[in-house]
């Protein structure tokens, strides 16, 4: 094992002691007891060896080998302490609202394909059958902040995703702003919402008045009340097709006027 100098230790221990920090604060949204975080790298592991000039090793601190970013390292820190205390109790008094959260096999009130079956909105999506977009629309119940978001992800993911292994409590979720949704198209950008309406891989002749037109009619109330939590889609098989090349999109919006999310999730391939 390689020598640290106590002082390296130390500046290496601050610096994990940061990105513990950010996973903490990701995993108290839906955990708000855990008081530390699971990391499985101990901090000999936030060194690494750098060539550079003039033709010498050096030892910097940084995050560890295998994760291609700090937000990878960060994520990964955040499902196993999620993962770790998935059994936590819920807090004394919370028990209805709890009990208020949405159970992802209760299928009252919904079409054959798990969908409320009065909703106006299917109808008209249904008249863009050329969609790589994923829609499903579902009832709130009692709001509890992130956690409803993941709990409306978890009932799309039964109702949309049927057939597809996957485990939504892995997926991470971070809050976007509500003007995001609708972002134009930027060339050689990421696959973002109107894109992924507009631009999948097998080419349709939907425009961004249809786009619209689905829009009001998926948020008819308007868009100044929406809430949108963008997820990771790296937990299910649903998104393998996407991460070829095109991109995967999932996204949970909720919207306060109606008291409802719309659940929104794309990835495909040609």
């Amino acid at each position: 094992m390689a020598q640290y100098s106590e002082q390296d230790l130390e500046y290496a221990a601050e610096f994990r002691e940061g990105i513990h920090r950010e996973a903490l604060a990701i995993v108290r949204i839906t955990r708000p007891s855990v008081k530390e975080v699971i990391d499985r790298h101990p901090v000999e592991d936030y060194f690494r060896e750098h060539w550079d000039y003039p033709g010498k090793w050096y030892t910097i601190i940084a995050i560890p080998y295998g994760y291609q970013s700090r937000e990878a390292l960060v994520d990964t820190i955040v499902r196993d302490t999620l993962a770790e205390n998935a059994s936590e109790e819920k807090p004394e008094g919370d028990e209805e609202r709890f009990a208020a959260e949405i159970d992802p096999r209760d299928t009252a009130g919904t079409d054959s394909e798990g969908r409320p079956a009065d909703d106006p909105f299917y109808a008209l999506v249904a008249e863009y059958p050329d969609l790589a977009v994923d829609y499903c629309i579902v009832p709130c119940g009692r709001y509890c902040g992130y956690e409803s978001h993941r709990t409306a992800l978890e009932t799309a993911f039964v109702k949309l995703c049927e057939g597809w292994d996957g485990d939504p409590n892995r997926a991470v979720g971070k809050s976007v702003a509500a003007g995001e949704l609708f972002s134009p198209i930027r060339k050689g950008g990421n696959l973002n919402y109107r894109k992924a309406f507009l631009k999948p891989p097998h080419t349709n002749r939907y425009t961004d008045s249809d786009f619209d037109r689905v829009n009001e009619a998926l948020f008819p109330k308007g868009t100044d009340a929406l809430e949108v939590c963008e997820w990771t889609t790296d937990w299910s098989e649903y998104f393998d097709d996407g991460r070829e090349w095109w991109g995967t999109l999932c996204l949970t919006v909720y919207d306060k006027t109606l008291d409802r999310f719309a659940v929104i999730m794309a990835s495909a391939t040609d």
